[in-house]
């Protein structure tokens, strides 16, 4: 097993909310470690929010030749690429070992496949991880969820050893997944953000449908008064959404991929890909948001309270967001 008394050098590529939250979590309770990132070309803010968390901004290559776990966690759209690079640099990399990799983002089993494919014919172990919650906080820790292959247990146990708590430091909330079959984390994600993703995209969509003021207006006060827990949710996720949407658009395509080979085991074909393109559909639900979120930051549109946000869809949801808080206070106030 692990010497846990041994500095570790963990990577994050790449720390968005997500990544930077849990890097610097792990930054406070096992400060003994080397935590790296590489963030060539990245944004500035990038590169604060980086430091912020205690990650050292290095090449990748270097990154690469030091790390003892990288910690893959980004758009899903990018993740095989990644990889990719990552087996191309383990090619002139001379190391007595090459890294574990943590493939943690939102993608099908059958992605997570293509990129052990990849990684382990450069010997590299890869152990097949989500992340369920919201970015670490104080006083909160989302899970993380690891699945390996059999000849990789030993690994993964280190590697939940080392992230997790340990008999001296507390860690990272680590839950070992057991008997889950092939991509037990990754199915376990998709099928957790299915849910509460697609919640979040129906309300969403809906929103964008009641477009004329009067119906919007309607619709908030019977959410209130009928369903007023979906309207506490919602008022909430849906804001929450307009900036992530442009994440969220390939992990509702990689649930689609998930399902239709999911179903197409019970099912036609057709029938399979008739039910996973409802997860399409979805794809494009936050691509149109995203879109409009992207334009709003060009213009710098602000929506000011009371107006209403005209054609842009992410003004049209934030304000939203804005008016069902005081549907709800005024709900609330009749009640008491």
């Amino acid at each position: 097993m692990v010497d846990m008394t041994a500095s570790k050098t963990i990577a994050f590529l790449y720390p968005g909310m997500m990544g930077a939250s849990l890097a610097r979590a792990l930054r406070q309770r096992k400060p003994h470690y080397t935590l790296l990132t590489s963030l060539s070309g990245r944004s500035q803010a990038s590169i604060d929010r980086a430091e912020s968390a205690g990650l050292q901004n290095v090449p990748l290559s270097d990154l690469v030749a030091r790390s003892d776990i990288i910690v893959s966690i980004l758009p899903p759209s990018a993740a095989i690429d990644l990889a990719k690079d990552i087996a191309t640099i383990l090619l002139s990399v001379k190391r007595s070992r090459p890294p574990v990799y943590v493939e943690a983002n939102a993608v099908a089993p059958d992605t997570v496949r293509e990129i052990s494919a990849i990684l382990s014919a450069h010997g590299c172990p890869v152990i097949d991880g989500c992340v369920i919650g919201g970015p670490a906080r104080k006083g909160y820790d989302p899970k993380i969820y690891l699945w390996c292959k059999p000849e990789w247990e030993t690994t993964m146990l280190d590697v939940a050893s080392i992230l997790g708590s340990d008999g001296s430091h507390t860690g990272l909330k680590i839950a070992v997944l057991e008997s889950a079959g092939e991509g037990g984390a990754s199915a376990l994600k998709l099928c957790y953000a299915g849910i509460a993703k697609g919640k979040t995209a129906l309300a969403t969509l809906f929103v964008l449908g009641a477009h004329s003021p009067s119906t919007a207006d309607a619709l908030l006060g019977e959410l209130a008064s009928s369903q007023r827990d979906c309207l506490v949710r919602y008022d909430g996720d849906v804001a929450d959404a307009v900036p992530k949407a442009y994440r969220w658009v390939g992990e509702m395509e990689e649930i689609s991929s998930f399902v239709d080979t999911s179903l197409s085991v019970k099912s036609s074909e057709s029938v399979a890909r008739g039910i996973a393109d409802t997860y399409s559909g979805i794809a494009n639900i936050w691509r149109l948001v995203a879109d409009s979120y992207k334009l709003q930051s060009k213009t710098s549109g602000i929506v000011a309270p009371g107006d209403d946000a005209g054609s842009n869809d992410a003004d049209v949801l934030i304000e939203w967001s804005r008016k069902a808080k005081v549907e709800l206070a005024k709900a609330g106030a009749g009640k008491s």
